[in-house]
C-alpha cells in the first residue's frame, strides 16, 4: 500500500512540475480595445516582429504574438493607456529600457518576473498609409527560458 502511496505522490509531483515549467510564459495579456480586430500573420506582422525583436536585444525573446487591426480613428495613445490601465490592475508596471526613445520607439513592456516572461504591445514605427495599422501583442520570455 505504501508503494502506491509514494507512485501517486511522484506522479502528482511530476505533474505539478511540468506544469510549472509550462509557466513561464503564462503572463497577463490585457484585452484589445473594443474596435479593433484580431488578423492573421503577415509580411507586415513579420516586419513588426524584427522591430520588437530589434529594441528587446537580448533582454526577452517573443514565445507568441496576436496581431490587431487598428482603425485610424483609434490613437495609438488611446491603446496604449488602456493597456497601461489594465496592467497596473493587476499591479503590473512598464519598464522602462536605457535604450528607449519616445516617440521613435512603439514598444512597451510589461515585466512579470512571477511567471518569467513580460508582456509586450507594439506598433511599427513606419506609420501605414492606408487606414488600417497592425498591433502585435506579444508574450515574451527570459531568454534563458527560450532556449
Amino acid at each position: 500500500m505504501a508503494t502506491w502511496k509514494n507512485a501517486i505522490f511522484v506522479v502528482v509531483t511530476a505533474i505539478f512540475a511540468w506544469g510549472c515549467g509550462m509557466a513561464e510564459t503564462r503572463v497577463v495579456q490585457p484585452k484589445p480595445p473594443n474596435g479593433m480586430k484580431e488578423v492573421q500573420a503577415s509580411e507586415q506582422s513579420k516586419k513588426l516582429d524584427a522591430e520588437v525583436r530589434e529594441f528587446l536585444r537580448s533582454e526577452y525573446t517573443i514565445a507568441s504574438a496576436r496581431y490587431f487591426a487598428r482603425e485610424s480613428d483609434i490613437p495609438w495613445i488611446s491603446i496604449s493607456k488602456s493597456v497601461q490601465n489594465q496592467m497596473a490592475e493587476k499591479s503590473i508596471k512598464r519598464t522602462m529600457f536605457a535604450w528607449y526613445e519616445p516617440g521613435l520607439d512603439f514598444v512597451e513592456v510589461y515585466p512579470q518576473p512571477a511567471q518569467g516572461g513580460a508582456f509586450a504591445l507594439a506598433k511599427p514605427k513606419e506609420g501605414s498609409l492606408d487606414a488600417v495599422e497592425l498591433i502585435g501583442y506579444y508574450v515574451l520570455s527570459a531568454p534563458a527560458a527560450g532556449k
